[in-house]
């Protein structure tokens, strides 16, 4: 088999241990400058040409699709949650039947999401599980910084962060072949139980949306947006759980030991320390 990145991906699928090389500019020759019979020259200056190939590449750049295989969803959990987790053989969505033992969504929010129709599908948003499209996302860095958030309960800031556990997925395992059943899954580019959101439910806007969230140069869209699975995603989709400790590492591994698991666990410290953007909050 071959290694894995901190990530839980195969060597060379991780977009940020192996970032994908930009395409190669396309070299486009200058057309020699044909001179007229009194010596002066005919045609288009060479110059015009270098800005048709740079606007070419710049173009290209932009327009390149996402590989759904090497963008990755984070679920976050309280790690006592993860034995309800794991003895349903999926994370369940909250309309699909999940109890946490311990909730970090506060009741006001959770109950919005109840109520909460997602355009473009028969479902409201609590027919999905929640994913974050970056481990900085705003509502995670709540948690990490000790801010209070409306979407969280109070006792959720309060506690350590490395209280809690990271489920990594891709979002090419989270959609499996349900390419073609629009609201299978769906992207928003903020809180999806807010008003006023962008929503993609169909498979190409979904794609189109998740390029233009990791192509912005400031990236804020993609901090507050969401990806969201319907009713469930099965364990074997996990590809990773990332911890903040050794001690919580151990205790993940006993778990998945005790149903017959074989999931990555990995410690990495810096998806539970705040960063300088939360801090600034």
């Amino acid at each position: 088999m071959a290694d894995e990145c901190i990530h839980g991906f195969d060597d060379g699928l991780c977009a940020i241990c192996f970032p994908p090389k930009e395409p190669e500019p396309k070299v486009v020759v200058a057309p020699t400058a044909r001179t007229g019979r009194h010596g002066n020259a005919i045609g288009r200056p060479a110059r015009a040409s270098a800005r048709v190939a740079g606007t070419a590449r710049a173009s290209t750049i932009a327009e390149a699709p996402v590989d759904p295989k090497t963008l990755r969803i984070y679920h976050v959990t309280h790690v006592d949650n993860l034995a309800s987790i794991l003895g349903e053989g999926a994370i369940l969505a909250d309309g699909a039947g999940a109890k946490p033992v311990v909730d970090v969504s506060a009741p006001d929010a959770r109950a919005y999401r109840r109520a909460t129709a997602v355009e473009g599908t028969d479902a409201v948003v609590a027919d999905y599980v929640p994913f974050l499209l970056s481990t900085d996302a705003h509502v995670w860095n709540a948690v990490r910084t000790g801010n209070p958030d409306p979407r969280l309960t109070s006792a959720a800031v309060e506690r350590q962060p490395a209280d809690h556990v990271i489920l990594v997925g891709s979002v090419a395992g989270a959609v499996g072949a349900r390419t073609d059943t629009p609201g299978s899954v769906v992207v928003t580019d903020a809180d999806a139980a807010a008003g006023g959101v962008d929503v993609a439910s169909e498979w190409n806007q979904v794609l189109r949306m998740l390029q233009r969230l990791h192509r912005e140069e400031e990236g804020s869209r993609l901090l507050s947006a969401e990806f969201l699975v319907r009713e469930c995603l099965p364990l074997e989709r996990v590809l990773l759980i990332a911890v903040g400790n050794d001690r919580v590492r151990d205790r993940v591994r006993a778990a998945l030991d005790a149903v017959g698991l074989r999931t990555r666990v990995a410690v990495y410290p810096p998806w539970f320390q705040p960063t300088a953007a939360g801090e600034a909050e």
